[in-house]
């Protein structure tokens, strides 16, 4: 598996590729209007990154953040395709992010979990995160993880 990176200003590729994988990682959920706010985001956030995971010339997952702050990093939304899951892909995706946070500017990572979404809870724990506080979205729990990353 390859993990590459990319930033802004993004590709007519990258971003049809990211509404792709975001129809197939996300299945319903990822209605016209909700894939038009991902493009917003992605368009208009400050240091916005994609990091995408590539199997056989196929691309099976991604990881986007942008800046929330000049130090804080917002690990915002990531996903893999159903056939590729359990498969180390999305932690992949996660340590590329990191690493690439060790060497930026940046000195805190923060990720925004729904309370029900387990597995990303304890991704982020497993990758050092800690719960650091909650708040309610559209009527749904959300707990804020946070870690510390030293610039390089």
């Amino acid at each position: 598996m390859n993990v590459s990176l990319s930033t802004t200003p993004f590709s007519a590729a990258d971003l049809a590729e990211f509404e792709g994988l975001s129809r197939e990682v996300f299945g319903g959920d990822a209605t016209d209007e909700w894939l038009a706010s991902l493009a917003w985001r992605l368009e208009n956030m400050p240091d916005v990154t994609l990091f995408f995971a590539e199997q056989a010339g196929k691309r099976i997952g991604f990881k986007a953040g942008y800046a929330t702050a000049h130090n804080r990093y917002y690990s915002w939304l990531g996903g893999v395709v159903p056939s590729a899951r359990r498969q180390g892909v999305a932690r992949a995706l996660m340590q590329s992010q990191h690493d690439w946070l060790l060497k930026s500017r940046f000195h805190q990572v923060e990720s925004h979990v729904e309370q029900d979404n387990a597995a990303m809870i304890n991704a982020n724990l497993k990758a050092g995160l800690v719960v650091a506080g909650f708040f309610l979205k559209d009527g749904k729990p959300y707990t804020i993880m946070q870690k510390a990353t030293p610039t390089g």
